[in-house]
């Protein structure tokens, strides 16, 4: 089966999913996220598929939702928000398989959260992240408010949201985003040595330990979406202004200059 902005291809027990929007560093586009929802459903149907590897085409990862397609002053996000369904990355949170992301360049936004669904992380030497929703005048989304604190604590989390510097592979690393960082050029051979020494075990108890382990994950990102869609709302009421600011100095390739609190409803914003 063929599938649009995406790559697959198989490999005895092992399936390899690349997202294949090169020009756009992998941005996330409808096409690409409907791919997405059905390749993960081919996933959980084919007992022969015992691990997957995620990686992107080109030089990036992901770079998350395509902003030159999406209007993120659309009050239709907070809807979505509320849906676990429609998320950026509840998909690959569903696979019951062991997952591996192959990070090979930048994943941020978006791509960062789909990179911390995966089970386990190997990232490139060139690989870069970012929780960057701030510069572009959003509050966290693609459920990174449950993610990135299970992957690198409360304190690391927030300061990345506060602030949301880009990451170099080392620090990554060092701070747990990652398992561990490789020459760029041995990234792929070293997801598929993981991925072969996985798909050795024994494939059910594999997939049993696996629902055991994210059954506490998976329920948190649900009831998480509750509190996305409620962000969102709150910040197209108050500061879309911000937002919309976000979005012209991202294409701008400029620094924003945000304003905060404007307008008769700025105290729900609190």
């Amino acid at each position: 089966m063929e599938y649009k902005d995406l790559i697959v291809e198989r490999n005895g027990h092992i399936m390899t999913v690349i997202f294949d929007r090169p020009h756009a560093l992998n941005a996330l586009s409808q096409e690409m996220l409907d791919s997405q929802a059905a390749v993960c459903e081919e996933i959980n149907r084919d007992d022969e598929i015992r691990v997957v590897i995620f990686t992107g085409a080109g030089r990036g990862f992901c770079s998350g939702i395509d902003l030159k397609h999406t209007d993120m002053t659309n009050s239709r996000l907070e809807r979505l928000e509320m849906k676990p369904e429609y998320s950026v990355v509840a998909k690959i949170l569903n696979v019951d398989k062991p997952t591996i992301a192959a990070v090979n360049g930048p994943a941020v936004g978006g791509g960062l959260a789909l990179a911390l669904e995966c089970d386990i992380r190997i990232a490139s030497d060139r690989a870069t992240m970012s929780a960057i929703y701030a510069r572009i005048g959003m509050p966290v989304l693609d459920g990174l408010g449950d993610l990135l604190p299970r992957a690198v604590g409360l304190s690391r989390a927030l300061e990345m949201l506060y602030t949301a510097d880009i990451l170099g592979a080392d620090e990554c690393e060092r701070i747990g985003l990652v398992s561990r960082v490789v020459p760029h050029d041995r990234l792929m051979p070293a997801a598929y040595d993981l991925a072969e020494q996985i798909a050795f075990r024994p494939p059910v108890a594999l997939r049993l330990s696996k629902n055991v382990v994210m059954a506490g994950p998976r329920h948190a990102y649900g009831k998480l979406m509750f509190h996305h869609a409620v962000a969102v709302a709150k910040n197209l009421s108050a500061a879309s202004h911000d937002i919309a600011e976000g979005g012209r100095a991202f294409a701008e390739k400029r620094e924003p200059q945000f304003k905060g609190r404007q307008g008769p409803d700025t105290e729900n914003a609190r």
